[in-house]
Parts: C-alpha cells; structure tokens; sequence
C-alpha cells in the first residue's frame, strides 16, 4: 500500500500528519528518517512522541545514540509502551549501532524505534517491519514527506 508523498507547510500540518501516522502503528516497527540536516526528522519524531503521549522531552539522542521515551497511557493500552529514538549521525561503522543494544529493540511488540540518519545503516532496509521516510526540503520552509517504495510502506488504516 503507498502512502502518497505529503508536503508540510508548517509545525501544525507536520503535528497533524505524525497523529494520522501514529494512528498506523501497531508496534514492532523501525522507522528509517532520511534527509539533510534541519530537514526536520528530530521535529517529526518530536510529534510522533507527543501523539504517543510521551511527557519527556525529546531532543536528538546525537551523543548517546539512543534514547528511550515511555509513552502515555493511550498508546500503552494499544500495546505501544515504548519509543526507542536512534541517532546514527555520529556512527563510524554500522556495526556500532548493533554493539550498544539496538538489536534487543528491533521488532519488540511493544515498543517503536525511529532512526534519525539511516541512510548511514543501510541493513536497516533487510529488518522486518522497516519503514523509510524521506524529510526533504522544497521552497522556503516548506517540506516534502515521501514514504521509499524499497521499503514495506506503513498501513493507511487505524488498528481495530
């Protein structure tokens, strides 16, 4: 199924499309985020944690690589009680990644992991449940969301 590509005028349209996108997940999925610098992965992961209800703060896990947010109570009772938030930016090797634990996260039912950089981990793409969205930038602020065909696109439809 394919989700068309979406462009994003502003912070209320972005907040808008990760609540319809949230509204997708059923858990165990990785989320690939592919684009420039200040394309706005962090702030789209930013929106897809407040829709899960996440009260932390979520700020780009640049240093640490790897950040973890409980979520609210709504995303829980649907079984999604965590959001595990990779940055790959700062990696030298893919294989660092997988040395610090991620793998321990990948398909767990209750938990969503979202990849800022992934393009710097291409075996992301082999991982069941993969998903990659591309943050690009069009003319002035405005933003470009397009779902990669090579990966298996997220439902449309809300879980029943």
């Amino acid at each position: 199924m394919d989700m068309p590509e979406k462009t994003i005028h502003d912070l209320e349209e972005l907040k808008e499309y990760a609540a319809g996108f949230v509204a997708t997940l059923r858990g165990g999925e990785t989320i690939g985020l592919v684009g420039e610098l200040g394309a706005g992965k962090t702030a789209f992961v930013q929106e897809v944690a407040r829709a899960l209800g996440v009260e932390s703060a979520v700020t780009s896990p640049t240093f640490v690589l790897m950040g973890f947010h409980k979520t609210g109570a709504g995303a829980a009772a649907r079984g999604i009680r965590t959001l595990c938030h990779v940055d790959a930016y700062r990696l030298k090797e893919e294989s660092e990644l997988w040395e610090i634990g991620f793998g321990d996260y990948v398909g767990k039912p209750d938990t969503v992991i979202f990849v800022e950089w992934a393009d710097r981990v291409p075996s992301l793409r082999g991982l069941p449940g993969y998903h990659e969205l591309k943050i690009g930038f069009d003319e002035g602020e405005v933003r470009r969301l397009s779902w990669d065909a090579a990966s298996s696109p997220p439902l449309q439809d809300k879980p029943e």
